[in-house]
């Protein structure tokens, strides 16, 4: 293999604009730069690098499998240049690593080495890391019992109780104290701000102030032009501050950088007009504090807790003889957030969308049922936070905003706020009146729209629906 074939992307390709989406996912770097960082990491003197396998690519990263002389595996993963800010992507990844191995227990491969640093003698930014132990879940969850799965269910909701056991004061992500510093003033440290239930026992909270809470390293807040715009990334103090920011950037860009484009579901003729975007962003904006539930339907509702938003069959190991978790991969950009803003559930257990048999359909209900059931015994706070009928209404908004002109998916969009109009009565927590309307004739023109897009729209909403929740979801092994 030459170095340009462990630089380019290899994997897919587009019909569309192939070469904007491969430059994308080209990773330059200084390879035995690499292989030496790699050997240091190791701190053993005279070993050597005799093997350099590229993993199957995922989106975002890079990822190679180096054996060492002495049958040592490491990983070594580097990210793409979509992967998200340089230097908050990784900072924030190992960081976050860091306080879920040590603070909270969760298994998660050791990393050995690491810069958030282009300008380093790997000429990009690194991570080299444990390989994770066991085998991936998504290459035995197929042929396991019914009651081994729900042993590796019991086992994701007591991954998911200890991550909900730490409540911190703000949203954003998490980085050193240190690495956060050199970007933003008046970092504080975790020992101040934050709330540790009961049942999570750290001998020492002193470990916690390496620890702040900094901007957010969302792909969606950072993406082309979106870099280099002074933007509200937070970290946010509370939910309504985080969902107007949303709003508020999308409109900054779209202000500056949405351009007349085609939609043919609306006219072969005439081009989409931003202004029509702009008007559609202020109503998000009116509407968006009041989808923040004021009074929520739990004390748990608008607590901010890390999470793993990508929880799929892949990132998730086990040894296959005693199907105990053995590593939790890929927390690339993990968060925190309120949780009624989180995923219900793990991706991996998410409904098919292709039409199966009715037995598959029944098996993937009955463990999802499993899951909600252990779920509220064991981690009742994550359970509470979900129970309001609505939720999907509230968030779905929130989770489309940011670069959706980009995606093309202002349909959406509106869709999603002509229900919360719609459903205002079962919505409002107080007297107020909904604060957007859309009349006759717009809603005419939406209907339209919809019975051009007709079948596709269900199939793209129930795609974007999961993309909101993660659109990060990454092929490479990464600590594999």
């Amino acid at each position: 293999m030459n170095k340009n074939e462990i630089f380019r992307y290899q994997r897919y390709k587009w019909l569309s604009r192939d070469c904007k989406h491969l430059a994308a996912r080209y990773r330059d770097f200084n390879l035995d730069n690499l292989l030496e960082a790699v050997v240091q990491a190791t701190g053993r003197d005279g070993t050597q690098c005799v093997k350099v396998l590229k993993c199957l690519e995922g989106q975002y990263n890079k990822a190679f499998v180096l054996t060492m002389i002495n049958g040592e595996e490491l990983v070594a993963r580097l990210p793409n240049p979509n992967a998200g800010p340089s230097f908050y992507t990784t900072a924030s990844e190992v960081a976050t690593r860091h306080f879920v191995r040590e603070v909270l227990g969760i298994p998660v491969p050791r990393i050995y080495a690491w810069s958030a640093d282009s300008p380093s003698s790997i000429e990009a930014e690194y991570i080299i890391e444990a390989k994770a132990e066991g085998h991936s879940l998504g290459s035995l969850w197929g042929r396991m019992s019914r009651s081994s799965q729900f042993g590796i269910i019991d086992q994701i909701v007591e991954i998911e109780r200890k991550l909900a056991s730490v409540s911190f004061h703000m949203q954003g992500c998490l980085y050193y104290t240190p690495d956060l510093k050199s970007k933003v003033p008046d970092v504080k440290g975790l020992d101040t701000m934050l709330s540790i239930s009961p049942g999570l026992k750290i001998e020492d909270c002193r470990q916690l102030s390496c620890f702040g809470i900094g901007p957010s390293n969302d792909r969606n807040l950072w993406n082309g032009e979106r870099h280099s715009m002074k933007l509200d990334r937070g970290p946010w103090t509370n939910p309504i501050h985080y969902v107007t920011a949303l709003g508020s950037n999308e409109l900054d860009w779209a202000r500056c950088h949405a351009k007349p484009r085609m939609n043919y579901y609306r006219s072969t003729e005439t081009p989409e007009n931003p202004n029509e975007y702009l008007a559609l962003l202020q109503r998000y904006l009116d509407i968006a504090p009041h989808l923040v539930p004021k009074q929520p339907c739990s004390e748990y509702d608008n607590i901010n807790t890390l999470s793993h938003a990508d929880l799929h069959l892949d990132n998730i190991f086990i040894d296959p003889e005693t199907h105990r978790i053995t590593s939790i991969i890929d927390w690339q950009l993990a968060a925190i957030t309120p949780s009624f803003l989180q995923h219900p559930h793990p991706q991996m257990l998410e409904l098919s969308l292709s039409p199966g048999s009715e037995e598959q359909r029944s098996r993937e209900k009955e463990l999802l049922e499993y899951y909600y059931k252990v779920t509220e015994k064991l981690n009742p706070s994550r359970a509470e936070a979900f129970n309001d009928p609505y939720l999907s209404t509230r968030v779905t908004p929130i989770n489309l905003i940011s670069g959706c002109w980009e995606g093309e998916d202002t349909f959406s969009l509106r869709e999603s706020l002509i229900k919360v109009a719609a459903y205002w009565d079962q919505l409002r927590q107080d007297d107020a009146p909904c604060p957007v309307d859309f009349n006759v004739d717009e809603l005419a023109e939406h209907e339209r729209e919809r019975e051009l897009i007709g079948g596709a729209f269900k199939h793209r909403s129930a795609v974007r629906r999961r993309r909101t929740y993660s659109d990060r979801r990454d092929g490479s092994t990464g600590g594999v």
